[in-house]
């Protein structure tokens, strides 16, 4: 694998990451206890027109204005990043293609770690991270960050993304650079969504 996309396993990803959310069910209680960081602000952009390909060269576009050079991905629940039943599928090419990517990178039916990705990889890895997201209900609770942790990202299946800024800095240079992407609200009916 690649220095550029490394895989860390889980429970060295939880210690030195400590800000993604987590998700984990208790059988004694019946009920899921959840992790998620203090967060003021919560978000959810989209394009005016569902386009995957364009979806993701205006997220880069977005983390470019940011200027983060690393990110790290994580799926909230502990379970393997390719499930059974995703990695015997051979009925939608983009999805197989995807799979052959994620064989590429090492991220198989056992994986369930954390990725810590360079930015010049990014682009390939998010298109291909879609795909799964939108051919794979189980799929669902994947977040990324920047490798400082000052803003959480979830792609939505439907192609929106929800941004929870973490500090109100990072909230400020948010809202300012937003406007220079063509992403616009996406305009949940959430109570405690924020407006851009």
């Amino acid at each position: 694998m690649s220095k550029h996309i490394k895989k860390i396993k889980r429970d060295i990803f939880l210690i030195k990451y400590r800000k993604l959310p987590l998700l984990e069910y208790e059988k004694e209680t019946d009920s899921d206890i959840f992790y998620y960081p203090e967060c003021n602000y919560i978000y959810w952009i989209k394009l005016e027109k569902d386009n995957p390909q364009k979806l993701i060269t205006e997220f880069i576009k977005l983390l470019d204005l940011f200027e983060f050079k690393k990110f790290i991905f994580l799926g909230s629940i502990n379970k393997p990043w390719i499930s059974k039943i995703t990695k015997k599928r051979k009925d939608y090419k983009p999805l197989i293609k995807t799979l052959k990517y994620f064989s590429y990178i090492k991220v198989n039916n056992k994986f369930n770690g954390g990725i810590e990705i360079d930015k010049d990889y990014i682009k390939d890895f998010l298109e291909n991270f879609y795909t799964i997201t939108r051919c794979d209900s189980g799929f669902f609770d994947y977040y990324f960050s920047d490798i400082n942790q000052n803003i959480l990202f979830y792609l939505h299946y439907s192609g929106e993304f929800k941004i929870l800024p973490l500090t109100d800095d990072v909230n400020d240079k948010f809202l300012e650079i937003i406007k220079k992407t063509n992403f616009v609200d996406a305009l949940r009916n959430e109570s405690d969504t924020d407006r851009i």
